[in-house]
């Protein structure tokens, strides 16, 4: 009897330390426009069950590129810094991670690891900042909003 259960329990031990979390892909991540970027953080959506959250847009870049230019109303907060800051982004609805230009890496890198600190909705800007002053959108210069 003890030798059925030893596997059993073993295995569920290790579940437990090494812990059940998902690790996200590039198949998680949710892509969207400039112009569904700007019309999610204008306009947060509520639901029957909550009240409407403001949504945000996360620049993960090092500060001194985020202070040469950064999409209006970003946070900052570089990629080294996730792990202490993360829980600072709890408070918003949808968080929309941007890089310079597309398919950045640093962008996707983030997304996903917003993802996995348990970030409900969590999108990644298509194109970056490229993306964002080629559909005629400004950026503003200098330190947080």
């Amino acid at each position: 009897m003890i030798s059925r259960l030893l596997p059993v329990a073993l295995f569920t031990t290790v579940l437990v330390i090494s812990g059940c979390t998902k690790e996200y892909s590039d198949a998680d991540l949710v892509f969207i426009s400039p112009d569904q970027g700007k019309e999610i953080v204008a306009n947060p959506e509520a639901s029957l069950f909550h009240e409407a959250l403001p949504s945000t847009w996360i620049d993960p870049r090092r500060s001194e590129f985020y202070i040469g230019g950064h999409i209006p109303g970003a946070i900052n907060v570089p990629y080294k810094n996730i792990a202490l800051s993360w829980e600072e982004l709890e408070g918003y609805g949808v968080v929309i991670v941007y890089g310079q230009t597309y398919n950045d890496p640093l962008a996707e890198a983030m997304s996903k690891s917003l993802m996995e600190y348990g970030l409900s909705d969590v999108r990644t800007l298509k194109g970056g900042i490229e993306g964002w002053t080629r559909a005629g959108f400004s950026l503003t210069k200098g330190r947080k909003p």
